[in-house]
């Protein structure tokens, strides 16, 4: 099961229907575009929502260590797997 946190908040809130969707992929300094779904990561934390006002959220995804994980540019609707 995918654990979901929004970056420097505490609390967890209701899941609803709209699920987070990734974007693009940052690989080699530049953002590709990815089709890998948040539910294969172990945990998917929100780090700024309309990420430098380009609509797209800055999300960070990992397995179980978070120094390796993958930085996404998505949608966070409404913040769940």
């Amino acid at each position: 099961m995918t654990k979901v946190s929004v970056f420097g908040k505490e609390t967890e809130e209701e899941k609803k229907k709209n699920p987070i969707e990734f974007v693009k992929a940052l690989c080699y300094e530049k953002f590709v575009n990815t089709k890998v779904k948040p539910s294969e990561y172990g945990y998917v934390v929100l780090l700024e929502k309309n990420y430098d006002g380009i609509g797209l959220s800055l999300i960070w995804a990992y397995e179980d260590r978070s120094n390796f994980g993958t930085l996404y540019l998505g949608h966070w609707n409404d913040g769940v797997v």
